[in-house]
């Protein structure tokens, strides 16, 4: 047996040397010559070719999209393709291998970012790249546009030949190099005209896709045949391109052997092929380090189907593998000479009676239902590492049964040339291929085509999303692709809405090219944003972490708010900060359990309050300043030579400090020199007020002043943080949560009411610097104004984003709305993100739906919100499908939700899966046993080691699953357990995994 197979080797070697030696070389495989414009590569026999990198389709793909965008491709190519001259090649691989790298890639700006800001996030960036390749490959489509002298009718090519002749007298021979005079001048025009025609129709069918430069074109050539030997940055020498000349024929000067071409740009296809190839049998080739096989598809499928079911096929086997379909115009004039035999010998045999009648068929369907008859051919490979032959094989017979089961396909093993066909398989290498040529109808090839895979509008993203079967899909926070930045997430409470808005906070934290950490405030109720702010934070070194903070904020004095406060030196507020004070003060003056307030209280309280800023500006009646309110101030006077008496205010010590270089302590003094929300109430009843709304009155029988006093007056004795002047102040902090669990209670018409309120100071004190700007500090005191003008420059630049979580608690609450909307109205212009996070789409208001540029559903819900939501966004009935079967809350692999995205491209609708590992799960926890868990070990070994303990033992991301494991046991499953009996499990938990650790640092599990 073994002498057979001996023998058979050495047939096969020597068949294959043969075509090596006829080839003479792998460069002589390539029929790219060089380039002839930005955009268009030439063939060696002059013909035009054109690269198109294809993203995907824009929005989710069932049958009916499928329809109409295969109709919309379908008449984009069936005229040009009627005759001979287009050759279309359409490019698919498909590389879990290679995912790592493609991934790792993504995020190297973020890297870069974190080590500018010195944020150590190593370790949950590097999880992101090996926790997602497991579920992820990378995935390419190109459309390569050829066109040939086929084209043009025979006079034309005739005098195309004679031009190029002409054209070529008196140059070199460019034995090593290329030839620039080799393009077809009379192609130029045509071939412009199609490609231009292409792009703009893919992209009216939703397909996402971008003409390539040469330099891109050539590098994804020689990455196709050699990716690990072709760097990202490589770049081809085309004509045009700086070079340092290479004389490679060693010739003296004056030898008439001599090649001056050697002068030139280096032969093209020299710099595809970066190390050496073989044939090894009729099978198999080396490329590189690795070896190939090859499928070529002999009979096209008789049961046409969608490439989305050979695709899942080589998915569930894990094939790494490529395939490259050629389309060729003129599918008729390639069987004209069977058409005459088939004709004349119809009668002899009954084989020949089917070819006739297939021919006709063809005739038939391009005549009369105008579907072009086209030339196709297709050839599929797959590799392994060059030692390990047997797994080639087996790969290769799974490949080739995916094939044949898709729609019984007839596949063939052998072409006489194993390194041909490899390459037919690759990125526009050859314009020949191997493979058997079929004659098909374009409209059902097409069928057949990877075109529909789902495409985002990011090249890199600081937050990289899937899609559900695998594709990597990057999304960035704050990307100037967007024009407004209006985030909305919405889903039943579990459905991983807290986990999602913190991984966009941290991707907006490391998003490539900021300066400086972002400022992020998050409204919340509960701790969910806690664990992103832990993260932060101790990923700072110790002089930057007060950068980041979490706030559980409550009544206690220590914690007033005056949102009177204006800007450093204004006496007034600026127009964003009144619009914020009129919608504030309106809210206190609403009764208890209406959503609005009365009739002209807006206008009432636009008056108030431009009347008491009025009244003690430096024109009015100022406070005094009073030596001891503040320890620091009197000691910087008395530093600084400040001379005081009875009648100097406070206006005076600010500008006082602030021209001696003390702009902090300039602050703390201007906290005493604007008015209070108390001081409203007496100015109210100033005669200016009651002239104008003195006379109207309201359902209570009050007038509206006497109405409008006794809520003021309730709010200052309810609400004790607003009625003294400022205490609390958030410092330096970018990101910060602001946590109104003690402050925003439910249960009733006044809770609602208070978390109304506590949700408006929450945002004055979080985002009151987020729109100052130049123009807005312009009338300022020249000292004043180009202190602000720098602080608005930076500001300016500086991504900003406001979070309101447990929005539905607003519900009552207008003002807190009519704020919000004004958030988003204003936002663009200041680079401001507003992120608004509910249960339900009915707790948002329709304008907020309107503006809403991102929207997340997170969970489908039942048939009566799945209804509501494809009615409000207008969703297509295989939305609605994948809302109702994968729409999910957290399981393995990530939680799947539904995205839009509003981008200057069009609007994008895709199913995604966010996916993060179980480091990055542990940092965001809030459960509290968790937090208990990860603080203790953040403590005894530092965040890093931590959270890699933890991910090994909790793979899931939390221990909340096996303490109650140890609590039921505890409790005998009695299901009463006391908070101390909890305490007592978690501390013992501690005491394990760091017992485990000091053993084995290691440790993969706890016992239970």
């Amino acid at each position: 047996m073994s002498i057979v197979k001996g023998i058979i080797d050495g047939i096969e070697a020597s068949v294959s040397t043969v075509a090596v030696l006829l080839k003479q070389g792998s460069s002589s495989y390539t029929d790219l010559q060089t380039a002839d414009s930005e955009n268009v590569l030439v063939t060696n026999e002059g013909g035009l070719v054109s690269i198109i990198k294809v993203a995907g389709v824009v929005g989710l793909v069932g049958e009916e999209e499928f329809k109409r965008i295969h109709g919309q491709l379908f008449q984009m190519l069936n005229t040009s393709l009627k005759e001979l001259g287009h050759t279309i090649n359409i490019h698919f691989s498909y590389n879990r291998d290679q995912v790592f790298e493609t991934i790792q890639e993504n995020y190297t700006g973020s890297r870069n970012t974190a080590k500018k800001l010195d944020l150590s996030l190593d370790d949950v960036l590097d999880e992101r790249v090996s926790y997602m390749s497991q579920y992820c490959s990378a995935e390419e489509v190109y459309i390569v546009i050829g066109t040939s002298a086929d084209l043009l009718t025979r006079d034309q090519q005739r005098h195309a030949i004679k031009d190029r002749a002409e054209s070529n007298k008196g140059a070199p021979a460019f034995k090593s190099t290329q030839s620039i005079t080799n393009a077809i001048g009379a192609l130029r025009d045509l071939h412009d005209s199609f490609i231009k025609s292409v792009t703009a129709d893919l992209s009216s069918a939703g397909v996402s896709a971008k003409l390539m430069d040469v330099h891109s074109a050539i590098r994804a050539v020689r990455r196709s045949i050699d990716h690990e030997f072709t760097d990202k940055e490589w770049k081809p020498v085309l004509p045009g391109d700086k070079l340092t000349p290479k004389v490679v024929n060693q010739y003296p000067a004056e030898s008439p052997e001599a090649d001056l071409a050697d002068l030139l740009w280096p032969n093209l296809a020299i710099q595809l092929f970066p190390r050496d190839s073989e044939n090894i049998n009729l099978k198999t080739c080396r490329i590189g380090n690795k070896i190939y096989s090859s499928v070529y598809i002999d009979l096209f499928p008789k049961d046409i189907q969608p490439f989305a079911i050979l695709l899942n096929k080589t998915i569930q086997a894990d094939l790494p593998w490529k395939i490259s379909f050629q389309i060729k115009g003129g599918g008729l004039s390639s069987v004209k000479f069977k058409r005459a035999m088939s004709s004349v010998l119809a009668f002899s045999a009954s084989q020949n009676r089917l070819i006739h009648d297939s021919i006709k068929l063809l005739e038939y369907l391009d005549l009369e239902s105008d579907d072009a008859a086209v030339m196709v051919r297709a050839v599929a490979s797959t590799w392994a590492p060059e030692e390990d032959e047997k797994l080639l094989r087996s790969r290769h017979s799974q490949l080739a049964r995916a094939i044949q089961s898709w729609g019984s396909a007839d596949v063939a093993e052998i072409c006489g040339d194993a390194f041909e066909g490899a390459l037919a398989s690759m990125l526009a290498v050859s314009q020949h291929s191997p493979a058997n040529m079929s004659v098909a109808s374009l409209r059902s090839f097409l069928y057949m085509m990877p075109l529909f895979r789902p495409a985002s509008p990011w090249d890199y993203g600081s937050l990289l999303l899937r899609s559900p079967d695998g594709k990597p899909w990057p999304y960035q926070p704050g990307s100037p692709l967007q024009t407004t930045w209006i985030d909305m997430i919405y889903a039943r409470p579990g459905s991983g809405k807290s986990v999602l808005s913190n991984a966009l906070n941290l991707g907006l934290c490391v998003q490539p090219g900021i300066e400086r950490l972002p400022r992020i405030s998050v409204i919340d109720i509960g701790p969910s944003s806690a664990g992103l702010i832990s993260l932060i934070k101790e990923a700072l070194p110790e002089e930057k972490k007060h950068l980041a903070t979490y706030i559980r904020f409550n009544m206690d004095k220590s914690y007033s708010v005056n949102p009177f406060d204006t800007q450093l030196g204004s006496r007034y507020p600026l127009p964003l900060e009144r619009s914020f004070l009129v919608n504030f003060i309106t809210l206190l003056a609403t009764p208890v359990g209406s959503q609005v307030a009365y009739d002209g209280v807006a206008d009432l309280m636009g008056m108030v309050i431009d009347e008491a800023y009025k009244l003690l500006s430096d024109e009015g009646n100022p406070n005094t300043y009073t030596p001891g309110v503040d320890a620091s101030i009197d000691d910087i006077l008395n530093e600084i030579k400040f001379v005081s008496d009875s009648k100097t205010t406070w206006w005076e010590v600010v500008d006082g400090l602030f021209n001696a270089g003390f702009p902090r302590e300039a602050i703390l003094a201007q906290r005493n020199a604007v008015p209070l929300v108390s001081d409203l109430t007496s100015i109210a009843r100033t005669p200016a007020v009651v002239d104008l709304y003195g006379k109207i009155t309201v359902s209570t029988g009050e007038n509206l002043i006497d109405a409008v006093v006794r809520m003021l007056s309730s709010a200052v004795r309810e609400y004790p943080v607003l009625s003294r002047y400022t205490q609390f102040d958030i410092g330096e902090a970018r990101v910060i949560s602001f946590d109104l669990d003690e402050v925003a209670k439910s249960g009733g018409e006044a809770a609602d009411r208070q978390t109304a309120v506590m949700y408006m100071l929450a945002r004055y004190l979080l985002a009151k610097d987020f729109y100052l700007n130049k123009d807005a500090v312009a009338n300022l005191p020249d000292h004043y104004r180009l202190h602000h003008e720098k602080r608005a420059a930076e500001i300016k630049e500086d991504q900003k984003r406001i979070i309101f979580d447990e929005f539905h608690r607003t519900s009552t609450a207008q003002a807190v709305r009519d704020q919000v909307i004004i958030d988003m109205r204003e936002g663009r212009k200041w680079r401001v993100q507003v992120c608004v996070i509910s249960q339900d789409l009915k707790d948002f208001d329709e304008q907020i739906v309107k503006f809403a540029t991102s929207t997340f559903i997170m969970d489908a819900g039942p048939e009566q919100a799945i209804e509501e939501t494809s009615k409000c966004f207008g969703l297509s009935s295989t939305a609605k499908m994948a809302l109702r079967n994968s729409v999910r809350g957290p399981r393995e692999g990530g939680a799947t939700f539904l995205g839009q995205f509003a981008t200057k491209e069009g609007n994008h609708l895709q199913l995604l899966t966010l996916t993060l590992g179980p480091a990055e799960l542990w940092a965001f926890s809030t459960t509290s046993e968790d937090v208990l868990l990860r603080n203790a070990l953040y403590e005894s070994m530092g965040p890093v080691e931590a959270r890699r303990v933890l991910s090994n033992i909790f793979p899931q991301g939390s221990a909340a699953k096996f303490l109650l494991g140890r609590l039921n046991k505890e409790t005998k499953g009695s299901g009463v357990i006391s908070d101390e009996e909890k305490m007592s499990v978690v501390n013992k938990l501690i005491e394990d995994v760091l017992s485990a650790y000091a053993e084995n640092p290691n440790v993969k599990s706890i016992k239970e």
